[in-house]
């Protein structure tokens, strides 16, 4: 698309919805290259709308506030032409969502050490929210998408759009709906009741469940599928994912328990169980990052396997484009709720040099874990 907006040069739309645009930022107008950086901005079609601005930027504030090796950095937020925006790493990498649907188009199955590598760094981040940063939240929206993994085999959770505070200091939601990725949410969460951290384990329960069966728990928008979301109903994992060691199965079946009583009591408590059954977790990062980098070499690979709404002709513009200089901002102007903050100063991105370009198409044999599992 190569369209500009204010200083950036906005290159590939990579996400968003009905609410947000992400786009990936090659470079800067008049700079060098910036392959690892991405754009979050409102959807122009809602400019006017200010409680659907208030998300974009209180995205930008909580992510200014949080600190964790699973997590990708806020580095600047301002309003351009009127349209709320913040920048942030980009993952060199792809997402679970473009990983698991290559493997299925390839027959491939993703190695059970790779699964509990990801299970584990999903565990260890979502701990860091729900205890151990300044004001826990809880994310509320752990799906395919929001999960990104590197080259190296490290994952980054993305998308606080919906996070909530678990002290309860949250706007109300937008148009008092239920907020959520149809397929991923708690019982507790479809219902619409209060949820706290215990609903993350749901869904992370859901994500692992579907690494190791290679298929959606629940599919589609249907008034079955949102009665089986409601009251958690779900497959025995015992009995459906005979493929995984039996430890794994035992931990999802916990995750997916319809009472959030009757999941684990935190995180931590999760992850002391996979480090006590299997020998090191870590081992899986090692297939994980060897399939990833086969995967990008792929020309014909889309990272981001998103499907995006029906897009102006090229030659319309959604929104101005902007006169001003590239370190001009509009003054930014938002009440926000306590325990929610907004960056108090502009952060600039740490830029670096060329991106690798992708070598072979072919998709070659991937080493397993060190350990058995």
């Amino acid at each position: 698309m190569n369209a500009n907006f204010g200083k950036f040069r906005l290159v590939k739309r990579i996400g968003g919805g009905r609410l947000s645009q992400v786009f990936w930022i090659k470079g800067l107008c008049g700079e060098g290259p910036a392959p690892n950086v991405a754009l979050k901005r409102v959807n122009p079609s809602l400019i006017g709308e200010p409680d659907f601005v208030q998300l974009v930027v209180r995205e930008a504030g909580l992510l200014t506030r949080l600190s964790h090796p699973n997590l990708c950095s806020c580095q600047e937020m301002g309003v351009i032409d009127g349209c709320a925006f913040f920048t942030l790493d980009l993952v060199d990498g792809c997402t679970l969502r473009a990983l698991m649907r290559r493997l299925s188009r390839l027959g491939v199955q993703l190695p059970a050490s790779a699964i509990l590598a990801l299970g584990y760094q999903l565990a260890s981040v979502l701990d860091y929210l729900h205890h151990g940063c300044e004001t826990p939240l809880v994310h509320m929206d752990l799906s395919p998408q929001n999960v990104m993994i590197s080259r190296e085999g490290d994952l980054k959770l993305i998308d606080f759009g919906i996070a909530r505070h678990l002290d309860g200091h949250n706007p109300p939601p937008v148009g008092q709906k239920i907020a959520g990725t149809i397929g991923y949410m708690s019982p507790e969460q479809a219902r619409g009741d209060r949820v706290d951290h215990r609903a993350d384990q749901f869904g992370l329960g859901i994500l692992l469940w579907e690494m190791v069966k290679g298929q959606r728990l629940f599919r589609g928008n249907t008034r079955k599928t949102w009665k089986r979301m409601r009251r958690g109903d779900t497959p025995s994992a015992e009995s459906a994912l005979t493929s995984a060691p039996e430890p794994l199965r035992q931990l999802v079946e916990t995750l997916l328990r319809p009472e959030p009583a009757q999941r684990y009591p935190r995180m931590s408590e999760l992850m002391e169980v996979m480090e006590q059954n299997f020998s090191s977790i870590s081992s899986g990062r090692r297939p994980l990052a060897a399939l990833v980098q086969l995967l990008m070499e792929d020309e014909g690979f889309d990272p981001f396997d998103v499907v995006l709404p029906h897009e102006p002709p090229a030659d319309e513009v959604d929104i101005p484009r902007g006169e001003g200089g590239s370190d001009e901002y509009e003054e930014l102007n938002i009440e926000v709720d306590y325990g929610e903050g907004t960056p108090g100063s502009l952060l600039r991105a740490v830029i670096p040099e060329e991106p690798r370009l992708p070598q072979s198409p072919f998709l070659k044999d991937i080493p397993e874990g060190d350990d058995e599992l």
